[in-house]
């Protein structure tokens, strides 16, 4: 899955004799390997613009949480899944929900369509072997 923005903040801006713009941008711990994928280089060409302003939503410490997309959704439906939950060892969609959680590394579901690494967690070492294993069946 490949980001389509990354998060970051504006912190300050010169410009230069010949009237090129420099600014300095933090990128938000979160992006940071998606950030080192898009731009690996120095002088790499980059387009600006300014995310909604609820791009980042409120997470566990009282902020509201990101909403989960296809992944999410994917992940659910595979939990409710009885074939599923007996490969995962589990008895219960709950405890489908907790063996993806814990294998990839989130707090919520919704989390995969927000971080690119639980995306690919997801994908090699839950999809993708649930499907293995489906098939050599």
């Amino acid at each position: 899955m490949e980001a389509i923005a990354i998060s970051g903040t504006r912190r300050a801006m010169k410009e230069m004799a010949d009237g090129t713009i420099r600014v300095q941008i933090d990128i938000d711990p979160a992006c940071k390997r998606a950030f080192q994928d898009l731009f690996p280089d120095i002088d790499t060409p980059v387009a600006l613009a300014p995310l909604r302003a609820d791009f980042e939503r409120k997470a566990a410490d009282g902020q509201e949480k990101p909403k989960g997309g296809d992944l999410a959704r994917l992940a659910g439906q595979l939990c409710q899944s009885p074939e599923f939950q007996r490969w995962c060892g589990v008895e219960s969609a709950d405890a489908a929900a907790e063996f993806i959680r814990k294998t990839c590394g989130v707090d919520s579901r919704a989390d995969l369509d927000h971080d690119l690494e639980a995306a690919a967690r997801f994908h090699e070492r839950v999809r993708k072997e649930f499907l293995a294993r489906k098939v050599a069946a």
